[in-house]
């Protein structure tokens, strides 16, 4: 794993939306606003890249039914899904379609958040759909 520790907000500001991510799969009744507003005073102390936060955080809300739409593509079935691996997939994917990051940087970072946040052996499984997107989109 590469050395992080000159990327800590990004990587910080990555982890949140991760949880932000399914904390809205786990109460979908909650508004995008109101989690944008209740990382913001929870953390306030750290140093978080609150803009970007929040502007990936509406893009998944708004591209929610897009990405639905990709991971049916990739036989990935939304109900058997672990709902931290729904979330890190859809971060990596909303990043690949519609974010600014290089494609292999998501890689990194959806594998990283795997490893952290969710089973033991997920990031494979993550893996393994990312690189299935890609490849379908060359």
């Amino acid at each position: 794993m590469k050395n992080l520790s000159n990327f800590k907000v990004e990587v910080r500001t990555r982890e949140y939306l991760v949880q932000a991510i399914f904390q809205l799969f786990f109460n979908e009744e909650e508004d995008v606003t109101d989690i944008v507003e209740q990382f913001k005073d929870e953390h306030k102390t750290k140093r978080v890249d609150f803009y970007s936060f929040t502007s990936d955080l509406k893009s998944i809300q708004k591209n929610k039914e897009e990405i639905h739409k990709v991971l049916i593509d990739l036989d990935v079935k939304d109900t058997n899904l672990d709902l931290m691996d729904k979330s890190i997939l859809y971060f990596a994917l909303n990043e690949m379609m519609y974010g600014q990051l290089d494609k292999p940087i998501v890689i990194d970072e959806a594998l990283r958040l795997s490893k952290k946040f969710s089973n033991p052996e997920s990031y494979k499984f993550i893996n393994a759909n990312l690189d299935k997107f890609l490849k379908s989109k060359k």
